[in-house]
C-alpha cells in the first residue's frame, strides 16, 4: 500500500475536496440548505472514487439524498468550515486535481456560492484552514513543510511560512492541524518519515506569533509516551475546552507500531508547553462496551463542552479477519470523559467503515455518518439524554464530512 493513502485512508482519514475545474462546481443551484455533508462512491476495494457535497435543509423523516444536486469532488481531505461561515475546498490530497483553495459560503438562500480561489503550490496536500481575522488565514500544505498566510476576502497569498528547518533527523517536519490562541498560531508536526509514520515518541509542535508570522519556538515532549499530535487532516484534533486548555488527538503511529502510541495531550491555558501532569494513552484505556480490549485511534472527534469528546475510534480488532482497511468495519462511535480519562461505546450505533466516519453537531444532536451493513446514512445522539436514533437519514455513496450552520 502507498504510506501516503495509509496515512489518511487506511488510517480513516478519507474524505473529499475541490473538483477539477471552476465550471463544474457551479452546478449546485438546487442544493439548498444550513446543513452541509460530503458523500463518496468508491470502487469495489474502497481505494479510489469520487465525492460530493451539497448544502441540505433537514435530516428528519428517514429522507434519501443522492448526488444529482452536489458539487463534485476530489479525493482526499475534508472540507473545512470557520466560525465566520466560510466554507474552504481544498486540492485532491494526493495531487491530480486543479492546485486551488476555493472559498465557499452559504449564501441568502443557503445556496453553495464560490466567492474566491487561490492556486497553491503543486503537490502541497494541502487540508487545514485556520482563520485569524477577516483580512488573515493560514493553510497548511503538509507535504511541503509549508503554512501559508492568505487574506480570505481576497484569497491571495500574504506570505509563506517554512517550517523544514524544524525537522527531525531522517524526517519531515510536515505540519498537521493549526490552531490560535491568545494570538499565538499552533502548528503541529507530525515528523514523518518516508513511510509517512513517525519514528519516535515525541510529541512536538510550533509556535509563530499572529500577528506577524514570527518564530516563537518549538515544543517537545518525550515523558507522555504519545506521538503523531493531530489527525493532519482534521482541523478538529486540536481543540479548547471552556477552561481556555488546549486538547491535542494524537494518532500515533494509528495502532500499527506497538510504542508509537495514540492519545489525547494537553496544553493548558497560560502556558506553551505540554502538559506533563496529562495524558490519556488509547493503548492501555479500556473502553466500556467495545467488543475487544482496546481502540487503536480516534479518527474523528467533537468536543461539547464538560469534558465530553464525542469521537469516532477504530480498532482493527474489531473486524481481524478483513485485509482491505479501506472498507472494513472498523469504527465505531465512543464518548471520551477527558477529564476523567475514560471512555465508553455509544450503544445503538453501527459500525462503519474508514470511508463513512462523517460526524458533527447538529443542535443538541451529535450526527454520526455511517457506512454499515444496513445502510449508507445518518444518525443521531440527543446531548441531554443519550437518545439513539438511527437511520434519520439515507445517502448514495458513504458519508464523510457533516457540518450543521444550525
Amino acid at each position: 500500500m502507498n504510506f501516503k493513502h495509509f496515512l489518511w485512508v487506511a488510517a480513516f482519514a478519507v474524505a473529499f475536496t475541490a473538483c477539477d475545474n471552476d465550471d463544474d462546481i457551479n452546478g449546485s443551484e438546487s442544493s439548498v440548505g444550513k446543513i452541509l455533508f460530503s458523500t463518496t462512491v468508491t470502487n469495489p476495494s474502497g481505494d479510489s472514487g469520487s465525492g460530493y457535497l451539497q448544502a441540505v435543509s433537514s435530516l428528519e423523516g428517514g429522507t434519501h439524498y443522492n448526488n444529482s444536486n452536489a458539487i463534485p469532488l476530489g479525493f482526499g481531505s475534508y472540507p473545512c468550515v470557520c466560525k465566520s461561515g466560510n466554507i474552504y475546498l481544498f486540492p485532491d490530497y494526493m495531487g491530480g486535481t486543479e492546485l486551488k483553495l476555493r472559498r465557499y459560503v452559504l449564501n441568502d438562500n443557503n445556496k453553495l456560492e464560490l466567492k474566491g480561489a487561490m492556486t497553491l503550490p503543486a503537490n502541497s496536500s494541502a487540508a487545514i484552514v485556520v482563520e485569524a481575522n477577516a483580512e488573515k488565514a493560514y493553510v497548511c500544505c503538509q507535504s511541503l513543510d509549508m503554512i501559508i498566510a492568505f487574506n480570505p476576502q481576497t484569497m491571495t497569498e500574504i506570505s509563506r511560512i517554512d517550517v523544514s528547518s524544524l525537522r527531525n533527523k531522517g524526517v519531515s517536519a510536515y505540519p498537521g492541524a493549526l490552531y490560535i490562541r491568545d494570538g499565538i498560531l499552533y502548528v503541529a508536526l507530525e515528523q514523518y518519515n518516508s513511510q509517512w509514520m513517525p519514528q519516535e515518541s515525541s510529541l512536538e509542535m510550533a509556535l509563530y506569533n499572529v500577528a506577524d508570522d514570527s518564530f516563537i519556538k518549538k515544543i517537545r515532549n518525550t515523558s507522555l509516551g504519545l506521538c503523531g499530535p493531530t489527525r493532519p487532516v482534521d482541523n478538529q484534533s486540536i481543540f479548547e475546552d471552556e477552561k481556555g486548555d488546549l486538547y491535542v488527538n494524537c494518532t500515533g503511529s494509528f495502532g500499527y507500531i506497538p510504542g508509537l502510541d495514540a492519545g489525547i495531550a494537553r496544553i493548558k491555558k497560560g502556558q506553551t508547553e505540554f502538559d506533563e501532569s496529562y495524558s490519556i494513552n488509547f493503548s492501555n484505556l479500556k473502553v466500556e462496551g467495545l467488543r475487544c480490549d482496546y481502540m487503536n485511534v480516534l479518527a474523528k472527534c467533537n468536543y461539547v463542552g464538560n469534558g465530553k469528546l464525542y469521537a469516532y475510534a477504530f480498532a482493527y480488532a474489531l473486524d481481524p479477519d478483513n485485509p482491505n482497511t479501506y472498507i472494513a468495519r472498523l469504527g465505531v462511535p465512543v464518548i471520551v470523559d477527558i477529564y476523567n480519562k475514560t471512555a465508553k461505546v455509544i450503544e445503538g450505533l453501527p459500525l462503519s467503515n474508514g470511508h463513512g466516519i462523517a460526524m458533527g453537531r447538529h443542535g443538541n444532536k451529535m450526527v454520526y455518518g455511517s457506512a454499515n451493513d444496513e445502510y449508507n446514512g445518518f444518525s443521531t445522539v440527543d446531548l441531554t439524554t443519550g437518545k439513539v436514533e438511527t437511520k434519520v437519514a439515507t445517502v448514495d455513496g458513504f458519508p464523510s464530512f457533516f457540518y450543521s450552520f444550525e
